[in-house]
């Protein structure tokens, strides 16, 4: 079973990082885990440029971080992505991410299961999990649970004793979805469905050859199957 957190914090020893790196502990402790944290502050992607040459290829055109570790989401079972909430939204470095990691076009995370953290101070964290809610909708996740958490800055998130308590109940909620295949949530599964059906999939076929990347990745996933 493997499982990838994403610390998408620029701090790598922020309240953010201290949260996923005990997610991490946690799901270590169960078996059969295959569990990797990684700092976006440390793969530093760079913005993408608008080209679209992704859409034709399957692969982004720029030589750094960000194809390893899409492909390394694409092999995982499971995913969570932890945020500070900044001027009520996710990070600059989690955009970036989202703008170059294949997620909604290539329906990157279709069938994982997603946790969504969101670290805040002052407000709007609302904001920010409804861009990881729509990100996880969106790229085909089963979004198995979150958690945000209100702190000062700079301060030490498990001041708060009950913190670790309910990372450890969300770390093995989400090892026993994965363990047991969880279906998808109801609502979610018609959303999804919908968007992609009536969305993502007509505009992409009618893109053709310029999107021919995406449709291989669909024929490679089981998405989509072409004659």
């Amino acid at each position: 079973m493997k499982i990838v957190l994403i610390n998408a914090s620029p701090r790598k020893n922020g309240a953010t990082a201290k949260i996923l790196t005990e997610f991490a502990n946690r799901l270590r402790l169960c078996e059969n885990t295959d569990v990797t944290l990684f700092h976006l502050s440390e793969i530093n992607p760079e913005y993408c440029k608008g080209c679209c040459v992704c859409y034709k290829t399957g692969e982004c055109f720029i030589k750094d971080d960000v194809e390893m570790l899409s492909r390394t989401i694409g092999e995982s079972d499971g995913l969570i992505i932890g945020t500070p909430c900044y001027a009520s939204n996710v990070s600059g470095q989690l955009k970036t991410l989202i703008d170059r990691g294949h997620f909604i076009f290539e329906q990157l995370l279709k069938g994982k299961h997603t946790v969504g953290v969101v670290t805040y101070e002052n407000a709007e964290s609302g904001a920010a999990f409804k861009v990881l809610k729509k990100l996880f909708l969106f790229s085909g996740a089963k979004s198995t649970d979150r958690l945000i958490v209100k702190l000062p800055f700079n301060s030490d998130p498990f001041a708060d004793e009950k913190l670790k308590i309910k990372i450890e109940t969300k770390s093995n909620n989400l090892y026993k979805a994965i363990l047991k295949n969880k279906s998808y949530n109801f609502m979610d599964k018609i959303m999804h469905f919908f968007v992609f059906n009536f969305g993502i999939k007509p505009f992409v076929i009618r893109k053709g050859e310029l999107y021919s990347g995406i449709l291989m990745q669909w024929e490679k996933g089981g998405i989509l199957r072409r004659n």
